[in-house]
């Protein structure tokens, strides 16, 4: 499964869900999703400097977020 491969070569690392992501996932100017898992991945993205691999239409359309999709 290329999933599997990928994983293995791209030694993921868990981010840790901190104070800061926290409080950042409750101040995301002009973000619509209101589902909290999804304002926690958009603001560990924005803390981490990450892109996010998504298909999520909100994060997609949120200029402020950078994102990768297929």
């Amino acid at each position: 499964m290329w999933a599997r491969r990928a994983l293995r070569l791209s030694r993921p690392v868990m981010a840790p869900l901190t104070h800061e992501i926290a409080l950042k996932s409750e101040d995301l100017p002009g973000y619509r999703a209101t589902d909290p898992a999804d304002r926690f991945l958009a603001a560990t993205a924005l803390v981490e400097r990450l892109a996010l691999a998504t298909l999520d239409r909100a994060m997609l359309d949120w200029d402020e977020l950078p994102t990768v999709s297929s």
